[in-house]
């Protein structure tokens, strides 16, 4: 041991940018084998022992690699899959001839740790890319023995891989409407698409393919937008989509991220793992465009898998941030940290961080109650471009009382070749010139009161951060009406309200937190005043309708009902409470024609199934009204209603 430091400390320098020695001191001599060809070390070291030497010597007369026995199974695992026709990458790697001529770009970029792209260097994560020391010692080796064939009949063959999409295919294709066309030069962008789907009903997506169609696209990100902001935002932009890196109105749908990155792998999801799409949402599809040296024109797709299973656990996105950066030139130690104490156990199934360009590393820990630490993930050389989300092989469960944290470390000075040039002082924002610093994760907790209480957490935290964004207080809002606390969520919508008198949510929030509290006339007062600051809000007119409803003012809830429909046209519960109002009325026939649209959007919708089958007995069509209340039976058995309409039906 204290030969194996003495060593060290004569030969290394931390200076060096790989491990070890700068250049080979004087004991070391070259010696050429002609069995081997391979080049000696002879190492002579007084203090080293004798079975050290013997090792190394026996390492180096080993037989030099050979592409047949070495060289092809790591290639064609680790680098072919992005390296071939019609993927991503600049050139293909499927043979001899091609590794064998690119095969000192293929050492420097692997000694650097370059390629193949993977920024994690802790956290066991799928779809690992990361090649082994010994892997990336032996393209070294084979380079500089001379990049040997070895037996052409000992190589494994070159894989093979499925045309077109990677799964069957899809159940539905979403195409751009419009192409993008990058130029050949120039700086990089970020555009948007906004892709509408023609789902006629409440959809479970269990897997997601999104094929770019063109190598000017660097990575993806895919949201979805119940709001139709995004359509907005595309509207006010003449090119297809709109710029930049926020997503508009779009988000992870139920907690998933989507995404593409090239060699990424398309999984299903578990069962009970989907996620919901709804009828009238939107997919928005975020481009990093790089120009490639000549015209590119890019229009993507997405290929959606869908499943009958309904999701039984739904992860949730836990968001860890900061927006308190300030990074002046020659700055190379800025540090941004941030953590949110987590009051349930939760289960984390995947991270996605994100920085721009001055951010050097990032490490992402919890903090067990014990005072015990885990280390996430960490990544030494952030690199923007290599982005990606990262799954864990196995779920990360951690015990209530956990505190999960990031710390990310930036580097504004001259040893950063990604700094902004010329030099300037970086601050927080939204484009790729400013910096960001964010972890999300996906995580799931043990029930819905655990959910609530752990989102509550976190956005008690981002208040900390962001006390005056009105958003964040409905977000509380929310959840505080949602777990019964309707004091608390008068409260935060009351500020958030103060903060933007102007915002229509905030005054349909503030509708809710009354009506849930009893306060009919004060709801009425804010659903009103959310119309006047937004007419498009159709939310409001489906609460003022239901409050018209239960006072039995029946004509004027339709009324309602009806002038909420353009703005919702797909709400299941929209179409429900016309059916009832209809119903209540006696007018049959519209009843049956919402009650059955309602179906059509979410099969299992027990009251909308229930009301079908009391709207078809009334019609006198019998045999109709007991298919539809068995349905509704089978939806929720043992129900004393829909046994007592199913009696009256044998009268």
């Amino acid at each position: 041991m204290v030969a194996k430091a003495r060593t060290r400390g004569k030969f290394a320098s931390p200076n060096t940018r790989e491990f070890g020695v700068a250049r080979p001191p004087r004991s070391i001599c070259r010696v050429m084998t002609r069995r081997s060809r391979a080049t000696v070390l002879l190492v002579v070291v007084p203090s080293l022992p004798l079975l050290a030497t013997t090792a190394l010597a026996q390492a180096a007369l080993a037989p030099a690699p050979t592409f047949a026995r070495d060289i092809a199974p790591i290639v064609y695992r680790s680098c072919t899959p992005c390296h071939r026709p019609g993927e991503a990458a600049p050139f293909a790697l499927l043979g001899y001839d091609d590794v064998s001529k690119k095969r000192k770009q293929i050492v420097e970029v692997t000694q650097a740790r370059r390629m193949p792209p993977w920024l994690p260097v802790c956290g066991d994560f799928e779809d690992d890319r990361r090649l082994a020391k010994e892997e990336i010692e032996l393209l070294r080796r084979w380079d500089e023995a001379g990049a040997p064939r070895g037996e052409p009949a000992d190589e494994p063959p070159v894989p093979r891989f499925a045309q077109g999409w990677q799964l069957r295919e899809p159940d539905l294709v979403v195409r751009a409407a419009e192409a993008i066309e990058v130029p050949a030069a120039g700086p990089d962008q970020f555009r948007n698409l906004v892709l509408p789907v023609d789902a006629q009903r409440l959809r479970f997506v269990e897997a997601v393919e999104i094929r770019p169609g063109s190598r000017a696209v660097h990575h993806a990100i895919l949201g979805v937008d119940p709001t139709r902001e995004s359509r907005r935002l595309d509207a006010l932009d003449a090119e297809p989509g709109f710029p930049g890196m926020s997503l508009g109105g779009a988000g992870p749908p139920d907690g998933h991220f989507l995404g593409w990155t090239p060699g990424k792998r398309v999984r299903r999801e578990a069962a009970g793992m989907a996620w919901r799409l709804w009828p009238g949402h939107d997919l928005v599809l975020q481009l990093h465009l790089v120009p490639s040296g000549k015209v590119e024109t890019v229009r993507p797709e997405i290929g959606l898998w869908f499943t009958d299973v309904a999701p039984v656990v739904e992860p949730m996105m836990l968001a860890l941030f900061s927006e308190q950066i300030d990074v002046a030139p020659g700055v190379a130690d800025f540090v941004l940290r941030d953590h949110v104490d987590v009051p349930v156990p939760v289960t984390v199934h995947a991270i996605y961080p994100h920085a721009h360009h001055v951010c050097r590393r990032m490490r992402g820990f919890a903090k067990l109650p014990d005072g015990t630490e885990r280390v996430l993930f960490q990544i030494d050389a952030w690199d923007f471009d290599w982005q990606d989300d990262y799954r864990f092989r196995e779920p990360v469960v951690l015990p209530a009382g956990t505190r999960i944290g990031i710390e990310y470390v930036y580097d504004n000075s001259e040893a950063n070749m990604n700094r902004p040039v010329p030099p300037r002082r970086v601050r927080f924002g939204q484009q790729s010139s400013d910096e960001m610093g964010t972890l999300t994760l996906s995580v799931t907790a043990g029930n819905r009161e655990q959910r609530l209480l752990l989102e509550r957490a976190a956005t008690l935290r981002d208040l900390e951060k962001v006390p005056q964004v009105c958003n964040v207080w409905l977000k509380l809002a929310r959840i505080e009406r949602e777990r019964g606390e309707l004091a608390a969520a008068l409260a935060a919508a009351r500020r958030a309200h103060e903060i933007d008198p102007g915002l229509g949510a905030a005054s349909l929030e503030l509708g809710l937190c009354h009506e849930f509290s009893g306060q009919l006339a004060d709801a009425v007062r804010c659903y009103e005043e959310a119309l006047r600051c937004d007419p498009a809000l159709g939310l409001a007119h489906v609460q003022l309708g239901g409050i018209d409803a239960r006072a039995g003012r029946t004509e004027a809830a339709i009324v309602h009902f009806e002038q909420a429909l353009p703005s919702h046209p797909n709400m299941p519960v929209l179409h429900h409470n016309l059916a009832m109002a209809c119903f209540i009325l006696g007018r049959l026939a519209a009843a049956e024609t919402h009650a059955r649209r309602a179906l059509e959007i979410e099969p299992r919708y027990f009251h909308a199934q229930f009301l079908l089958g009391r709207v078809l007995a009334k019609a006198g069509r019998k045999d109709e009204a007991r298919v539809s209340l068995q349905r509704a039976e089978a939806l929720r058995p043992g129900d004393a209603a829909v046994a007592q309409a199913l009696r009256e039906l044998d009268r």
